[in-house]
């Protein structure tokens, strides 16, 4: 190898490199990439939320780290890609090999000084990388960064290069050069970066689930070639600390550079395949080894052969003339058809475009991370994003290459020449380039089918699939072609044409995720589309429909651009000179003005929808200003009780229109007198009238609250009937891009609560509405002592209230409310059903429906006929909670407990006293699998509400949620551990450990006591940690006893117009403790205190002693708190799968499983070392087997022997 040859085409390609509008379109990608996350847009989920918090600084080298691998498959794969893999590909299609190779430079000399070049060049754009990111992080004033800057370090911009970029670059490099010199493909060589995107950056960076074995964990990390799982799994997934993230270096490990190995011997080794294949292309074909045995030689094309015999011309049957457009349209649609269906690409993209569209679907979870069962529709709607937006991109790359073609292959010298019309150039090309789009979606349709058929759940149907992969995404993939085939014809190059489409691909992709686009801009219709099976597209139908029909306009308007720019001559630049004056532009201008009237028209259309709707400007501002006028007035201002509320109701789902006509009977329950009462009203209501005592009132408008002044102020006791009357459209208007709908009057269903001014007025002042991002305040801060004195209840009304509510709608609905249904007519089409309360309750609410009936003892299921795949779980479920709670807790004091289905506009489910209401993809289409009975948990969590949140209201202040969502787990566990056994409760508590794992930030998370669910890792900690530590105090205590003190506690506070906080529970539940001072401790730690355990096992051995085994075993808490734990060497598999599939089936222990147990009790940093005597042989040990103990890494407490 020649040192000099190898310089030589090293400085060419170089050089090349640094100039191509590739580069340089990714260095200034970078640079804005650097200004926008200077911000700290992206950045460690650690770190103190609060104002003036510690916060986790985008300097460190973690926060570099998982920036760089990030952008390395982002970014930089599709540039390596296009670099890398096209640069032995450009030199064949320009003949300049021919040239080269006629020198004596060798195969080694110029795939090498390629690929040294190129790698070069990219290292300058890391290079570049550093500098602009450092510059905006340290130099650039931003105010709004001030916390998240940390002193300057050159090695936490250069340590993420040479560990993350480096490597990547080198093995992408060498694989897309590859890849590129052996296929010959550019379509597989651009696929390339995409296919490592999905399949790494969507799938093996987000899939880890809390069953997976460490093993597959490890290989997975081992195996992604950004380095992120790696990072992930190892330092980020359970938060270490934002002290840790900002001071430390990354720790790397033995995987890690197993990693980093095989990428760089991968990368080099491609090259050297590279290398290989351009030697025995220059050396010629090579004989097969058949041939050589045989001593024969393969037959060269025309020797030999015998000349053809001659005839007239006549004989070919060829003619000719102008072809017509059809006709040439569809000749170039058969060729470019035949083309395509040659290259590998296509049948290796499509199957992973399915595998990672499927697996999304598949994979999809519902509340609490439960998995929901595949329809057709629900399907259609989770694929069409994904497919719609890979195959946006597999269309960018055949079309631009189809339109390419011509020129690479020197056959647009004759082709340009021919009579072919241009538009019938182009139409072919697109026809045959749709045929991509079809052939992904109908394989999506047959591996949907087969998914839904594996399922043997729900049956497969093809009107939702036609309804949103048709109507639907076949414009956008019109519009797509139509725009790259626009752009190809204005820049005539293929790069700059791949430069502009992604950079239009990624802007609308950046403006989805940002949440700032909206029906007006979101052409692809990325998460704008909202399914349910109860009824299609209901809120936001005319939005879509505009959508539609403004990105067909664009799709029209983008073929006739293309048609007038498409060159078929070389350029003159008299011609376009003249073509550029003014008024030839104008000319163009005003002819093409036609053809953008229906998009723009559309687009005008959907600006004024989405601004006058729900979400737009005008929804916003009312809001806002109702929180601006009255926040500092009428925040935590005295309010009356509801001493009776009387309800009439009228709803005309077809119009999404409602009228309510009510009385609330307010009364003074405080000491002082009320001079002024606050009520709330929706921004939807029309034709608005109020009553005071039975006589028409004006009351004060403040910006929708209205401020009703009694003649004499209220002294206690006295009471005043304010009463309303109005009607209107609910929602009103569209939403932004598809949002969640919590409640509205539609076709499909009806969702009306009291949490909100839907349907009737809401007593005071609503803190949360109008609240921004702009003008949100730091949280109230309350002394651990607020809850002294009477404390106002977290939601609904202070005091139990009677209440009648009367609901007519058109005949075919159920009108379900709270309480129990004491009239129920039909007349004129219309049905009024009457609820009244038979136990007073705190809230209203009201769900209606086209409902099947399921009875239950005691219990009521209302849901669509279109899901009953469920309703037996779930009844069994609602009849065993109302028995087990009112056992355990206190007896239901209402006759009827009723859950109902409701569309799946927002996922979400709510239990209001005596009607508990689910979305359609909660328990209705829940999915169980061997580890978790997901129907179960979520109805039973559910059904406890009905105790934690009704009959007992929690407090208007910290940590009072734990006693309603926590309380709530907590009883799911009981009711697991009574109805499924122990190992069900293990399972479902092994499950709140691991979202409490993944989601907690050790320095937002506050004790127990101080959480008021305003901070980032306040949910779970309520949840998960506030349902965990319930249960450990409950088994701390003991059954009997701490059932004895829950019953007292929930009895205590049940009534009266104080109510409870945690410290109220804790302080009821110690005279139940055997042992008030280790009581005390436990408090002190669980509750006082954040602590949680994280065990590991430091060594594990066994020894043969005798006809036993002894096991010694060393323990260690690297974690934080003091409890006993006990520790097991088992053999065997623990659990038995039940035979039967039935509600009741449980899992028992197998009969051949053995274990023996000891205890240790372990502090912080605390290890003790153990010996365990085992009448069989032990094969592994595992720390609280029992799962009765919150940890961290409960995967790293077991240890194989």
């Amino acid at each position: 190898m020649s040192f000099r040859r190898l310089r030589a085409t090293f400085s060419v390609e170089y050089w090349h490199t640094l100039r191509r509008p590739l580069f340089i379109v990714l260095a200034f990608m970078l640079l804005l990439s650097a200004f926008g996350l200077s911000s700290g847009k992206m950045s460690i989920s650690s770190g103190d939320s609060s104002v003036g918090g510690t916060k986790a600084w985008i300097t460190s080298e973690f926060a570099q780290t998982q920036m760089m691998t990030f952008i390395v498959l982002l970014y930089y794969a599709f540039f390596i890609a296009i670099g890398a893999g096209m640069t032995l590909l450009r030199d064949r299609e320009t003949k300049v090999d021919t040239l080269l190779h006629s020198t004596p430079l060798t195969a080694g000399e110029y795939v090498w000084g390629r690929f040294l070049a190129i790698t070069c060049g990219f290292i300058v754009l890391m290079v570049w990388q550093m500098a602009v990111t450092a510059l905006f992080n340290h130099v650039v004033p931003n105010a709004s960064a001030l916390e998240i800057r940390g002193p300057f370090r050159m090695m936490n911009y250069l340590t993420p290069v040479l560990t993350i970029g480096l490597p990547f670059l080198i093995f992408f490099a060498g694989l897309s050069m590859f890849l590129g010199e052996k296929t010959r493909s550019p379509v597989l060589v651009f696929l390339l970066p995409v296919a490592t995107l999905l399949i790494f950056g969507f799938f093996l960076w987000t899939w880890a689930p809390s069953w997976l074995d460490l093993r597959v964990n490890k290989l997975f990390q081992l195996i992604d070639p950004a380095g992120y799982r790696w990072l992930n799994e190892t330092h980020l997934k359970v938060d270490r600390g934002v002290q840790f993230y900002n001071t430390q270096p990354v720790p790397y490990d033995l995987l890690f550079w197993l990693n980093r190995a095989w990428m760089i011997v991968a990368g080099l080794g491609a090259v050297l395949l590279a290398q290989r294949s351009v030697a025995q292309s220059l050396r010629g074909e090579v004989a097969s080894k058949a041939h050589a045995r045989m001593g024969t030689r393969p037959a060269v094309a025309g020797m030999g052969d015998e000349a053809p015999a001659a005839g007239p011309v006549s004989a070919l049957g060829m003619k000719s003339g102008a072809p017509s457009f059809l006709g040439g349209a569809i000749s170039v649609a058969r060729v470019e058809l035949h083309e395509l269906l040659r290259q590998p690409g296509l049948y290796i993209f499509i199957p992973v475009i399915l595998a990672q569209g499927l697996a999304n679907a598949l994979l999809a979870v519902g509340m609490f991370d439960t998995p929901i069962l595949l329809t057709p529709g629900m399907t259609a709607v989770a694929i069409s994003t994904q497919i719609s937006a890979l195959v946006c991109l597999m269309l960018m790359f055949y079309t631009v290459e189809s339109l390419e073609r011509e020129r690479t292959t020197g056959f647009s010298q004759i082709l340009y020449a021919t009579p072919l019309r241009t538009a019938a150039l182009l139409s072919g090309k697109a026809l045959a380039n749709s045929a991509v789009a079809t052939i992904v979606l109908l394989a999506s349709l047959a591996a949907s089918a087969i998914a839904l058929l594996v399922q043997h759940t729900v049956p497969f149907s093809f009107g939702p699939y036609l309804l949103v992969w048709g109507l639907l995404l076949i414009p956008t993939f019109l519009a797509w072609t139509a725009f790259v085939t626009a752009v190809y014809a204005a820049v005539g190059n293929r790069y700059a044409a791949y430069a502009v489409a992604l950079a239009a691909f990624a802007y609308t992709g950046f403006r989805v995720l940002t949440g700032q686009l909206s029906w007006a801009g979101n052409w692809a219709l990325w998460r704008a589309l909202r399914w349910s099976d109860l009824g299609f597209f209901e809120t936001d139908r005319v939005a879509l429909i505009l959508n539609r029909v403004m990105v067909l306009g664009l799709a029209v308007l983008f073929i006739v651009l293309a048609m007038r720019l498409f060159g078929r001559r070389g350029a003159d630049a008299v011609r376009t000179m003249h073509r550029l004056a003014p008024s030839r532009l104008a000319s163009s201008a005003l002819r093409l003005a036609p053809y953008a009237m229906v998009p723009l028209i559309a687009w005008a259309a959907l600006i004024f929808q989405v601004s006058e709707g729900s979400e737009g400007a005008a929804a916003k501002k009312a809001k806002k200003d109702y929180w601006a006028k009255n926040l500092k007035t009428w925040l935590d201002a005295p309010l009356p009780d509801i001493a009776r509320a009387d309800v009439r109701l009228k709803l005309d789902p077809a119009r999404h229109w409602l009228a309510s006509d009510g009385t609330f009977t307010l009364v003074n329950g405080l000491d002082a007198p009320l001079a002024q009462i606050p009520l709330t009203g929706g921004w939807d209501w029309e034709h608005l009238t109020w009553t005071m005592n039975g006589r028409a009132a004006t009351p004060e408008d403040s910006r929708h609250l209205y401020i009703f002044t009694p003649p004499v102020p209220l002294a206690k006791g006295d009471s005043v009937v304010i009463g309303w009357k109005w009607d209107g459209r609910f929602p009103k208007g569209v939403t932004k891009n598809g949002g969640n709908t919590m409640e509205f009057v539609l076709p499909s269903g009806v969702v009306l609560t009291g949490f909100t001014p839907s349907f009737v007025p809401v007593v005071g002042f609503m803190e949360d509405q109008g609240e921004t991002k702009e003008n949100k305040t730091e949280p109230r801060r309350y002394p651990r002592d607020y809850w002294k004195g009477v404390t106002r209840a977290s939601y609904g009304a202070t005091a139990w209230f009677p209440a009648r509510v009367s609901v007519t709608a058109p005949a075919e609905y159920t009108l379900n409310s709270i309480g129990v249904c004491v009239s129920d007519s039909v007349k004129d089409g219309w049905r009024t059903q009457v609820w009244a309360t038979d136990h007073p309750v705190k809230i209203l609410n009201v769900v209606c429906g086209k409902w099947k009936v399921k009875q239950g003892k005691g219990t009521t299921i209302f849901y669509s006929s279109a899901h009953p795949y469920n309703i037996d779980e779930m009844s069994s479920t609602l009849d065993a909670a109302r028995r087990w709670y009112s056992e355990w807790f206190l007896p239901y004091p209402w006759r009827e407990l009723k859950l109902s289905e409701f569309p799946a506009l927002a996922g979400y489910a709510q239990g209001f006293g005596t009607n508990i209401t689910f979305s359609e993809n909660i328990g209705f289409l829940t999915k169980n699998d061997a580890k978790t009975d997901a129907t179960f948990l979520v109805t039973a969590h559910e059904a406890a509400h009905q105790w934690w949140g009704n009959i007992l209201t929690p407090a208007n202040g910290p940590n009072g949620d734990f006693l309603s969502e926590g309380m709530a787990h907590f009883s799911t566990l009981l009711l697991f551990d009574k109805m499924k056994g122990p190992r069900g409760r293990m399972e479902f508590a092994k499950s709140l450990e691991a979202r409490y794992n993944d989601r907690r930030r050790v320095d937002d998370e506050r004790a127990m006591y101080d959480v008021d669910g305003k901070r980032e890792a306040d949910e779970t900690v309520i949840y998960d940690r506030g349902g965990w530590v319930f249960w450990m105090l409950y088994d701390f205590m003991g059954h009997d006893r701490a059932l004895a003190g829950y019953q007292h506690f929930i009895r205590t506070w049940s009534v009266g117009r104080d109510h409870p906080a945690l410290q109220d529970f804790v302080a009821s539940m110690r005279p139940y403790a055997a042992d008030a001072a280790a009581y005390d401790a436990f408090v002190k730690e669980w509750l006082e205190d954040r602590v949680v355990p994280e065990y590991r096992v430091v060594s594990a051995k066994k020894a043969k002693s005798g006809y036993d085994y002894d096991v010694t075993v060393t323990v260690r808490n690297t974690g934080t708190g003091r409890m006993p734990v006990e520790i097991a060497a088992a053999a065997g598999e623990r659990w038995s799968e039940p035979n039967a599939k039935a509600p009741e089936a449980r899992w028992e222990q197998n009969p051949s499983y053995r274990e023996a147990r000891g205890s240790v009790t372990l502090g912080a940093g605390e290890s003790r070392t153990l010996t365990i005597r085992c009448g069989f042989v032990p094969e592994r040990v595992v720390v609280d087997p029992d799962a009765r103990i919150l940890q961290l890494r409960r995967k790293q407490a077991v240890a194989t022997l």
